[in-house]
């Protein structure tokens, strides 16, 4: 009896550290962007100033760059938008978002990017 219980104790003791292994890998991997998901911010805290992509959108305030001009800017880069998102410049408003629903964000505003011309 008391061997068995020693065999059954080495398997628990090689079974847990690779399944604690596998949890902490996976608690530290992070999702994809969603940029479907950013447009959806997008259309619910943004419309009131910039033009978002939409057809059927008029632009609140024409000093605000639309999303596709910020996209095209030179040298633009998701980890930019998501700056100014976190520290704006006046007239923007600061908006409370999650670093999930920033890179959701930043993602769609970077889908609105022309490819570059050859």
């Amino acid at each position: 009896m008391a061997q068995s219980a020693l065999v059954i104790l080495a398997r628990v003791l090689t079974i847990v550290p690779a399944l604690l292994w596998a949890g902490a890998a996976s608690a530290g991997a992070t999702s994809l962007p969603d940029p479907a998901h950013g447009k959806q911010l997008a259309e619910s805290l943004c419309t009131n100033c910039h033009l978002v992509g939409s057809a059927t959108q008029e632009q609140a305030n024409p000093d605000v760059p639309s999303f596709p001009e910020i996209a095209n800017l030179e040298g633009q880069t998701a980890g930019a938008i998501i700056g100014h998102i976190i520290l704006p410049k006046h007239p923007m408003p600061q908006i409370p978002l999650t670093k999930s629903e920033l890179k959701d964000l930043a993602a769609y505003i970077m889908s609105l990017r022309e490819p570059p011309q050859p």
